[in-house]
């Protein structure tokens, strides 16, 4: 045995992501931009039509969500 053998090297641990793949979108709440992905923010809300007007301070694109849609498409917690 030499005085500078090979050091004993452990395996990386394996690593899993259990996050959602999609965040959850809830109603009321801002939502992720369609556009870029950052963070929405959100204008307003017509409550009468339960839909969400929300634009993006990143890219400044802007953008609707109705309640229905996001029941329709199983996206999140209304």
């Amino acid at each position: 045995m030499g005085l500078f053998g090979k050091k004993h090297q452990e395996p990386e641990p394996e690593v899993i992501d259990l996050r959602p793949s999609a965040p959850a979108i809830v109603f009321g709440m801002p939502a992720p931009c369609p556009s870029c992905g950052a963070p929405g923010y959100l204008d307003s809300i017509d409550p009468h039509e339960r839909v969400m007007y929300q634009h993006c301070p990143s890219c400044f694109d802007r953008w609707t969500i109705a309640e229905a849609d996001i029941i329709a498409a199983g996206l999140g917690d209304t």
